[in-house]
């Protein structure tokens, strides 16, 4: 029988070796965020700028699994702009820790899309949009314990193996790209429904990312999305606006050879319901894994309220999501939570110029 302490330490064990055969290659996987619009240049750097005339910012913080041990959190900031000529320009910062401290992650990142008119008279139109960003991950190896550190009664007494070998950090450069198309189609008398669809590659330079092997590279990530949005004939809480239905869709793959037996997929779909000041969502994600029958979905629920300056030059948004757990995963994980903050700023005036028009 195994001592208290030995009890102890052989979970963190069991979390240790969990997470070397586990996390170091799911952690390729790239961060998955519950509010997909809201961070919408995360998945596709052509949607930096959709808005004409805005600065947008947003911060957002997600907590995945808060009932295991350690802490699996991220921290998101991203800031992206467009004046009134055909181009706009982003920043993304991204904070994560991986396991309370097994692995922690910083990115930069630097964004510019360029827009082209597609039927003009139709309000369509498409952008283009590459991200460059710079990656530093460290690897804390003085939190792993191996089996062979530990005594069936006294726990944790014996010396750790030999890690040489193991890298602690590195860096490396990536780039993404992407593209987004505007097409607004006529629904009923003048209401009309909007739509962006994009798609992006990520990764396509295949950046070496790994602790263990020189060889190994980042594998690619394909994301599409598509996003609406229309008005009903009620009216919203405030009676100024209108009530509005904002139906969503994210797909991702990613893999060594993408959408093979090996890759993994990422499936989000789903709806927002906006009546002013306040906005409530419903989507399902699944996660799975091609060669696996075994994957992990959830269910996630929005809520939402946004405050306007007394000019309307400043809007703030704030925004809470719960991913509730489906299947054998619900006892285990308690879910995750991820809470956003956005202010747009919106300028006064157009620019009297317009320059890479298209």
């Amino acid at each position: 029988m195994y001592s208290g302490k030995a009890t102890e330490i052989l979970k963190r064990t069991v979390y240790t070796l969990w997470f070397l055969l586990v996390g170091l290659t799911v952690s390729a996987q790239d961060y998955n965020f519950s509010q997909f619009w809201e961070n919408r240049t995360y998945y596709n750097p052509a949607f930096v700028g959709i808005r004409e005339g805005e600065l947008n910012t947003h911060l957002d913080y997600r907590r995945l699994f808060p009932k295991l041990d350690g802490d699996f959190s991220t921290i998101k900031f991203s800031m992206d702009m467009k004046t009134y000529n055909n181009y706009g320009f982003g920043f993304n910062f991204i904070s994560s820790d991986e396991g309370g401290g097994f692995i922690k992650a910083n990115q930069v990142g630097l964004s510019y899309s360029w827009r082209g008119t597609l039927v003009e008279e139709r309000g369509s139109w498409f952008q283009l949009g590459v991200k460059a960003s710079f990656n530093n991950e460290s690897l804390n190896t003085d939190k792993f314990i191996f089996s062979s550190q530990l005594d069936p009664i006294y726990g944790n007494i014996f010396s750790r193996p030999d890690l040489e070998g193991m890298k602690k950090k590195q860096n490396y450069l990536d780039f993404s790209a992407g593209a987004v198309f505007a097409l607004p189609f006529r629904l009923y008398r003048e209401n009309m429904m909007q739509n962006y669809i994009g798609i992006a590659f990520h990764h396509f330079t295949r950046p070496k990312n790994n602790f263990l092997e020189d060889d190994v590279k980042v594998p690619m990530r394909f994301t599409l999305q598509w996003h609406g949005g229309f008005e009903t004939e009620l009216y919203s809480l405030d009676r100024k606006s209108r009530f509005q239905v904002r139906p969503g869709i994210l797909f991702e793959n990613q893999g060594e050879k993408m959408f093979s037996a090996s890759s993994f997929n990422n499936f989000s779909i789903g709806a927002d319901i906006v009546s002013s000041p306040v906005m409530a969502g419903i989507w399902y994600s699944s996660q799975l894994l091609n060669k696996s029958d075994q994957n992990y979905s959830s269910m996630i629920f929005k809520l939402g309220i946004k405050f306007d300056s007394d000019k309307k030059h400043l809007q703030y948004r704030i925004t809470y999501s719960y991913d509730m757990s489906l299947g054998n995963l619900v006892k285990t994980t308690e879910g995750s939570h991820e809470i956003g903050l956005t202010v747009v700023y919106r300028f006064n005036a157009r620019y009297n110029y317009n320059i890479f028009s298209f």
